[in-house]
């Protein structure tokens, strides 16, 4: 494993190094793509920042500080800064793997967000493994020093993260977890997404979109805004159809829908509750000079 800065290139391994990136966050130490003979193996001698490799074809074994496991292809590993730590392909069906190491004041908090927390340094993979070959690639073929490439491996790195935190993610025995964002920042953009997409939205497109369980989601909306989500959806859908209803001649059923209401009963049946008297009643009273002249239905 070549520990200078440089370009390396042979029939079994192609790698680039990097000078150290003076950073407070994050950045590129080193990537490559190694096809291993038979029995290869590598002491990382307390080397450096950490080095997340995706087993791309074949099987080896990982030992960190006297445990040794098997791993195969479709798997991923990590080598982490303090640990002892060797790899070694296996004898008859030796390993390929691409790799990018990173170091930073987010370098360990990054780790663990892709599940390899204190004493993991293995998990399966549970999405396309070529997904980071690709971005290991795209770094190798851009080897010329200048500032655009810089930029261009930081934004490679952290794609190369986010995918890592996806399979994380992603994983049966890792449902998509609560994250440790404050429960504002999740209201806040559950809020600003239901009031740009009421037509349209469900709930559980909500909690999709912000990547936290439909219940836990209720909970803190409820607590912060003082109505369910549920509920909240149907104040902007309604809101709007008082709008149009006051500044438009447009036709009821037509307002039903602009609102996200397929049905004009179930649209209807919902104003009254909210606000105590049809659309139409609520038309005649806020804007008497419209007479509902486009046909549309008693509501």
């Amino acid at each position: 494993m070549p520990r200078e800065p440089g370009l390396y290139e042979t029939n079994k391994i192609r790698c680039i190094s990097f000078h150290k990136w003076k950073s407070d966050d994050i950045y590129l130490t080193m990537c490559g793509v190694e096809h291993c003979l038979p029995d290869y193996i590598y002491h990382t001698d307390g080397r450096p920042a950490y080095h997340l490799h995706v087993i791309l074809d074949g099987r080896g074994v990982l030992s960190v500080n006297g445990r040794q496991q098997e791993l195969h292809f479709g798997q991923m590993f990590i080598t982490k800064p303090g640990e002892d730590t060797w790899y070694k392909a296996d004898s008859n069906d030796p390993w390929s793997y691409c790799w990018m190491s990173f170091d930073g004041n987010l370098a360990q908090k990054c780790a663990e967000d892709a599940g390899f927390l204190p004493g993991v340094n293995w998990l399966d993979c549970h999405i396309d493994r070529q997904i980071f070959f690709t971005l290991v690639s795209r770094i190798l073929d851009r080897t010329e020093v200048v500032p655009s490439n810089l930029y261009l491996r930081t934004g490679l790195l952290l794609e190369y993260l986010s995918a890592a935190i996806d399979s994380y993610d992603r994983g049966a025995a890792s449902p998509r977890r609560i994250r440790e964002f404050p429960m504002d920042d999740y209201v806040r953009y559950a809020y600003d997404f239901i009031r740009t997409n009421y037509a349209t939205a469900k709930i559980a497109d909500v909690a999709g979109y912000i990547g936290i369980h439909r219940s836990y989601l209720t909970s803190i909306f409820k607590e912060k805004i003082g109505v369910s989500p549920q509920k909240f959806l149907m104040q902007c859908r309604l809101g709007q159809a008082c709008e149009l209803l006051e500044t438009t001649d447009n036709p009821i059923q037509d307002i039903s829908r602009q609102v996200g209401y397929d049905n004009p009963l179930t649209f209807s049946k919902t104003f009254k509750n909210f606000y105590g008297m049809s659309p139409k009643a609520y038309r005649a009273t806020h804007n008497p000079n419209d007479a509902d002249p486009k046909g549309g239905a008693s509501l």
